[in-house]
This record gives C-alpha cells, structure tokens and sequence, in this order.
C-alpha cells in the first residue's frame, strides 16, 4: 500500500513539471516556437479553365523547395478538387517555393511562392484564380462525332429522339406524334398512348399547352412514359407524354432560324437563340404557324332492323380550317456548380382557330326513295391564351441518373370559344330539281312579257 502511494505521487510530480514545462515552452519568444510557428503556412487557390471559367478538376498540382542548379526538392503533391479548389499545409516559410500546375490537354503553369519572412505569425497566401489555358498543339486533329439513336429504350418507357427528323421541320407537335409508334392520333389532334389518354407535359412539368400550339422545331425528343415512377401523381396511371424542348448548353451566341411553306396553306417560321457566359446560359425561341385547307368526307349509311335495310343515309361534308399561332419562350439557367442547377422560364403563346362546315344530307326509304332532304351549316371559332412561369432547381448525384429536382410553376390564360350551328331540313315536295326551276323561271318571263303587250 506504501509502495502504491510513494509511485502515485512521483507519477503526480512528473506530470505537472512537463506541463510547467511546457507553459514555459509556449510563452518563451525563442527560435524553436517562431519556427513551429512558421510551419503552420497556408498556401491555397483555385484552378480555372480560361474559356468556360469553370474549375478545373483532377489537375495535378505540385509544391517544390527551390534548390540551386535547378535541382528542386518536392515537398508536397495533390489533384484539384472539383470546383478546382487546392490546398498546401504546414509549409515552411524558410524556402523559396515553386508551383507546378499540370492537367491533360492544357499548358502547363509554373508560380514562384516567397514569403514574409520577417513575419512570427501564420501566414495564409491565397493565390487566387489560376487560369489554365487549352494547349492546342495536344488537341490539334482531334474530331470527336456523337449521334444520338433514333430510339432510346428506358426502364420506365421510351425516348424518341426527333431532333434529326423531317417532321420536325416545321409543322406541330400533333404532326409529330403521328409519325411516333405506340401513339394513335384522330383527326382533331386527340392522341393515345395504350388505348387510354396520356397526361402531356413539358420539361418534365405539367402544361396547360395544346400540342397544335407547341412548334415542332422547338422539340428536343419525346418521352413516352408508359409506367410513371412514384415522382409523378396517381393521375397519371395511364401513361404520361413528356415533351422535351431544345435548350442548347454551348458556349457563346448561337441559333437557328428556320421558315417553311406548304400546302394546302402551310406557313411556318422558328427561332432559336442561346448564349452561354459563365455560369449563365440565356436562350429564347418564338414559333410562328399557318395552316388551313379543305376537307371532305363521304357517308354512305344503311340502317337495319332485325336484319332487313329499313332506311339509307348520305351525307356529303365539306369542312374549311384556318389556323393561327404564335408562340414566345425565354429563361435563364445559373450554374451554380457542376452539380447545382436553377433556372427560370416563361412562356407565352396565342392561338386563334377557325373552321367552316357544309353537309348536304339525304334520307331515304328502304326503295331508296327520298324521304327528306337535309343541309347543315356550322363554323366555330375559339382562341387560346397561355402564359406559363417556372422556377426550378436541380441537383445531380455522383450515380448516373440520380437527381433531386424542386420545381414552382404558374399557369394561366383565358380562353374563348364561338360556335354557330344551322340544320334544316326540306320535304321532297319542296325540292325542285334546275330543270324544273328553269321551266318555272321560262314561264314567268313569258307571263311578264305578255301583260306588258296588253297593258301597252
């Protein structure tokens, strides 16, 4: 017990005489604190690339102790983080130092570091944007060719891509749609995708947009999402349609202007403009299109009972269509890193239609003799204001085709819609054929001309 207590109070001395010792070490000013001191430098900056003003990652960046005859020693290495960041601790302010910045496909920079000497304090020299130019000479004769396939097959549907296809040129997004397998298109621009009425989105978003009223030359791809993942709604069962405008991401002013015309009555002219700064990326498209024509149909009905023909019905139609729209959409992206996206859109577009209708019509008895005889008229007239803002924010994860998207949109816009319809209807008794009409008109020339003889 004695000899426990004799070895705890010798521990107790040597311990508080190593700190005594140590306080005495931190407040003495003398070399071995100032150069411990002095070891605690910071050296950092941040590598840019000199045309896109975005970081440079993965550059190799490498710290020397300058040393006659131009034998210098290394003293520290690493590459650039992902916004280009780097980093150099604990360095010594007694040396010369130099900087060696390496990366595939760009020149090489050498910086010499010097620091105050003179000064007892931690230093942290910050060295700034390092802008790293393109070597030419690496990349000179290097052609690099991509296309994109036709079809894109996913896991939750298809990707077709129609950029590179005549349709696109000119006309709608219901032109569109009728050359897309899966898809069935009526006469009024209704479409269906699995014998069921898809939800139409654009960019990913629900719209209040027509696909007469969405420019052709202004679509990127189509996705046909025949089984939606959990990120859309329970509405949306039966298949969604998600329409995917161009935006173009290259650097500088760019566009494409295109116009076109038709027949029966085809006009059509687009806009595209994109400019890319920085970490800003501008673009504005505008659509113009005209389309009209005239249709005509032909019915031949017979109408049974128990088997037997009890009536005939024909009609003849002969349908006018005018059709006018324009359309405007601009907004602007702001990189905020490789991963972080917002942006900001607004779209506007008018659309006014017209169609004019004649049908003559002919009901007939199980002899084919005619029962009545029918002629309707009808035109209607409707216009279509839209008007759309979204703000929208987007993160992408390290695993290809992981993201996290946050979007706000607004939409609105009045609408208006005229119809006039008039059916009638004339027993045969009524009807005179021309010839008959001639004969009656003959008659009452001669009657006029025979009353004038008496009078004068």
């Amino acid at each position: 017990m004695i000899k426990q207590f004799v070895t705890y109070i010798l521990f107790s001395f040597l311990f508080y005489s190593a700190a005594d010792a140590q306080i005495e070490r931190e407040v003495t000013e003398n070399n071995e604190s100032v150069d411990l001191i002095l070891n605690q430098n910071v050296v950092y900056g941040k590598l840019v690339d000199s045309t896109s003003g975005k970081g440079l990652e993965f550059a190799s960046v490498q710290l020397f102790i300058k040393q006659p005859n131009n034998k210098d020693s290394l003293i520290s290495a690493m590459l650039s983080l992902s916004n280009g960041d780097f980093r150099f601790a604990k360095i010594s302010a007694n040396n010369e130092l130099k900087l060696v910045i390496s990366a595939a496909g760009y020149e090489t920079v050498t910086k010499d570091i010097t620091f105050n000497k003179g000064s007892n304090k931690n230093i942290n020299l910050d060295l700034g944007n390092i802008t790293l130019a393109t070597d030419i000479k690496v990349l000179k004769g290097v052609v690099i060719q991509s296309r994109k396939p036709a079809l894109e097959l996913g896991v939750d549907g298809k990707v077709f891509n129609v950029d590179k296809s005549l349709i696109s040129v000119g006309g709608t997004a219901v032109d569109l749609m009728r050359n897309i397998p899966t898809l069935s298109v009526d006469i009024d621009g209704n479409v269906e995708l699995r014998n069921s009425t898809p939800q139409i989105f654009v960019d990913g978003r629900p719209t209040i947009l027509t696909l007469d009223q969405i420019p052709a030359d202004h679509i990127e791809k189509v996705e046909l999402i025949t089984n939606p993942s959990a990120k859309y709604d329970a509405a949306s069962s039966g298949g969604i349609i998600n329409i995917v405008l161009k935006k173009n991401k290259r650097i500088g002013l760019n566009g494409v202007v295109s116009a076109g015309v038709g027949t029966p009555k085809l006009y059509n002219a687009n806009l595209n403009l994109n400019l890319r700064q920085g970490k800003f990326n501008f673009y504005a498209s505008s659509g113009f299109n005209k389309s009209g024509g005239i249709a005509k149909g032909n019915t031949r009905r017979e109408n049974k009972e128990n088997g037997i023909i009890s009536n005939y019905f024909n009609q003849d139609t002969r349908n006018d269509r005018n059709n006018n729209f324009v359309s405007f959409r601009f907004g602007v992206d702001y990189f905020i890193d490789n991963r972080n996206t917002l942006g900001i859109t607004h779209s506007i577009s008018n659309g006014k239609f017209r169609n004019n209708e004649t049908q003559a019509q002919e009901y007939l008895n199980s002899n084919k003799m005619l029962e009545y005889y029918g002629e309707r008229f009808a035109e209607g007239a409707y216009s279509r204001n839209r008007s759309g803002t979204g703000l929208n924010y987007k993160h992408s994860f390290p695993e290809q085709g992981k993201e996290l998207t946050a979007d706000i949109n607004y939409n609105y816009g009045p609408g208006s819609e005229n119809s006039f319809i008039n059916n009638t209807f004339t027993s045969p008794m009524a009807v005179c054929t021309n010839q008959q009409l001639w004969f009656v008109m003959m008659v009452q020339i001669k009657m006029i001309s025979l009353l004038f003889k008496l009078i004068l």
